[in-house]
């Protein structure tokens, strides 16, 4: 299990293209792609946001990948299913578009999904993946480093949840509900299912505090790679010093699917001028379930900024519980059926979904 991180301090292109050249050469990883090999780039494209803030995979690194598949001989194409808002808007917004247009890149639909079974999973013994995931020669995952309010970090093993589209990762999320080690498990299975043939995470500028998607930008400058995405999330913890190992993690090492003694890592990083990331609130594991009680007083919930909602209902359509609902025109939490998964938090536009402690915190 190797792993290659390179200090990369911004998105000058002609330094990109030589820092993504670099590790994937490392990784011998060109010899993965054959000539007319459809390749799929799965980005992180939870929601149409601009480069700036650090929600997105950063479409500087998807155009140096691009170009490095089509020297290959391969043919890119980019697939993803956004949180709330359609993929075209999300493209649009995040500056991929003008990327797409300039190289000529397929855009990929997630819409369509199949059954698919695979009985060695823990508990995605069969279900529902997108379609086009199954139809391509290779996979590249490019997720963005990020804080995560559930799971800690969301890195390469957890950006594959966007292979599962709709109502779909609601019911997932709904059936998980707050237990952090169930749902790692379900991104864990998604994760064997998929198989990419490699991950290459974009830290140069990453997320802390309240992410995925209402942190703060801060740089990391950073890039890393490997051809196992869960080697690659244990060691970029380590390298922006997150205080605890994630779910994912934790989970991977009692699979049997992570040994921390056989990660090789290698590149120019020290580790010492990374800066240490700041977590979501809360992101620590905890005991599960709770007593109703006990929850209710420790546990933090959803709460809604009356002086920030616009009532889009974006949250009241995907909350997988259903305990959001727009009475006497302003959005309520039915706070005994709230699962407590954050979506509403995840996916609001306007941030004004804010994520609070109990009555002992």
């Amino acid at each position: 299990m190797s792993v290659v991180f390179d200090c990369c301090r911004d998105y000058e292109p002609g330094k990109l293209h030589d820092s993504l050249q670099k590790m994937i050469s490392s990784l011998d990883a060109e010899k993965l792609i054959r000539s007319g090999d459809r390749v799929l780039i799965k980005p992180n494209l939870i929601a149409p946001r601009p480069a700036v803030d650090a929600v997105c995979t950063h479409p500087a690194v998807i155009r140096a990948l691009a170009m490095i598949i089509r020297d290959c001989g391969g043919r890119p194409y980019i697939g993803d299913s956004p949180g709330y808002a359609s993929l075209e808007r999300c493209l649009a917004e995040s500056g991929m578009q003008a990327v797409i247009n300039e190289l000529g890149i397929e855009v990929v639909s997630f819409k369509l999904q199949v059954e698919v079974g695979r009985p060695e999973n823990r508990i995605l013994k069969r279900f529902r993946l997108a379609a086009p995931v199954l139809e391509f020669d290779r996979i590249i995952n490019v997720p963005k480093l990020k804080t995560h309010g559930m799971m800690g970090l969301t890195l390469a093993v957890k950006n594959l949840f966007g292979c599962i589209s709709g109502y779909d990762k609601a019911r997932w999320h709904l059936r998980a509900g707050h237990n952090r080690r169930l749902f790692a498990r379900v991104l864990l299975d998604i994760y064997q299912t998929v198989k990419p043939d490699l991950h290459i995470l974009d830290g140069i500028m990453g997320m802390e505090g309240e992410g995925p998607t209402h942190g703060q930008a801060v740089s990391f400058g950073i890039l890393g790679a490997s051809l196992d995405g869960i080697a690659l999330d244990y060691t970029a913890a380590r390298l922006i010093h997150y205080p605890d190992s994630t779910p994912i993690s934790r989970e991977a090492m009692d699979e049997g699917l992570l040994d921390p003694g056989k990660v090789k890592v290698t590149g120019d990083c020290v580790m010492e001028n990374i800066p240490a990331i700041k977590p979501a609130r809360g992101s620590s594991d905890a005991a599960f379930p709770f007593h109703r009680l006990i929850r209710r007083l420790l546990v933090k919930k959803p709460v809604i900024s009356s002086s920030r909602c616009h009532r889009c209902l974006v949250c009241v359509k995907h909350c997988p519980a259903r305990a959001m609902k727009f009475i006497d025109r302003s959005v309520r939490i039915d706070y005994k059926a709230c699962i407590r998964c954050y979506c509403c938090h995840e996916l609001c536009p306007y941030g004004a979904v804010q994520v609070k402690w109990g009555l002992l915190r």
